[in-house]
């Protein structure tokens, strides 16, 4: 394990079920699932894998975005180390008729079972935001990685207007309800949540590219995700109807990522 301090509050938070749930509740709504299957159908177009490639969902969660690689050809190994979690996700995966293609087991991201170069494909969706040993998850997703194969990564940027903004705004007005750590990885939100203490990184991401390639990775693609997540604080339908329109056409026209919040990295490991 690592000795990062307040990793294991942290690992305790995210075995529970209420934390998942909000965030389903808040992200994995009708109304973001255009963005999601416009950005996976991306993705497969830029790996341009061979037929029945298998993916590593590395914090799988409750399963959504492996359901999105099965969905596309991809056989798909989902872990995990929260067991209520799993469960779940095996619900949603027989539900979507797509259990035969995906398999689940419980997993540690920062000390994985799997002997070094197993996958051609590595999946880590909005995961390392909430890992306190970065530079260890990094290290193990490297080394379960194939020489040649390829991580895409799903990450906030600390860089991005919503995220200037809204710190500023909280400075300002004295609203800010996390411990703030400013790192070299990037500013760390530490809450205090009914599941326990919660760690949320909005990343430095020219950092975490440099740390890609000291860790022997070369950057192969580099894109916004959405602009803004700013829908989560609108409870009216017009402003959320908007705000999606715009990360739709950002997404599909413009895909700039140093402005916008979510940043996707598909990264290379040297051969």
């Amino acid at each position: 394990m690592t000795n990062i301090p307040e990793s294991n509050d942290v690992e305790r938070t995210l075995q529970k079920p209420d934390i998942h749930q909000q965030w389903e509740d808040s992200y994995r709504t009708a109304e973001n699932e255009p963005f999601f299957e416009e950005a996976f159908d991306y993705i497969k177009r830029v790996l341009s894998a061979p037929k029945n490639s298998t993916f590593l969902d590395a914090g799988c969660g409750t399963g959504a975005h492996s359901i999105r690689l099965a969905k596309r050809g991809f056989s798909v190994l989902a872990v995990d180390f929260s067991e209520s979690i799993l469960k779940k996700a095996e619900l949603n995966f027989r539900s979507s008729g797509l259990l035969d293609n995906i398999k689940l087991q419980r997993e540690n991201i920062i000390s994985l079972s799997f002997s070094d170069g197993t996958f051609d494909y590595i999946l880590c969706w909005g995961v390392l935001m909430h890992i306190p040993d970065l530079e260890k998850a990094i290290s193990e997703l490297g080394r379960v990685l194939k020489n040649g194969g390829i991580l895409v990564i799903g990450e906030g940027n600390m860089f991005s207007i919503q995220s200037i903004i809204l710190r500023t705004l909280k400075l300002l007005l004295g609203k800010e309800n996390a411990t703030v750590k400013k790192t070299a990885a990037g500013l760390e939100y530490w809450t205090s949540t009914s599941s326990g203490k919660l760690l949320t990184r909005h990343a430095n991401i020219r950092w975490l590219k440099k740390k890609f390639k000291s860790n022997g990775f070369t950057i192969k693609k580099h894109v916004s995700g959405q602009f803004t997540e700013l829908y989560i604080k609108f409870s009216s339908r017009l402003p959320k109807n908007l705000i999606h329109a715009f990360n739709h056409l950002w997404f599909k026209y413009v895909k700039i990522p140093y402005f916008a919040f979510g940043n996707i990295l598909m990264v290379s490991k040297d051969s």
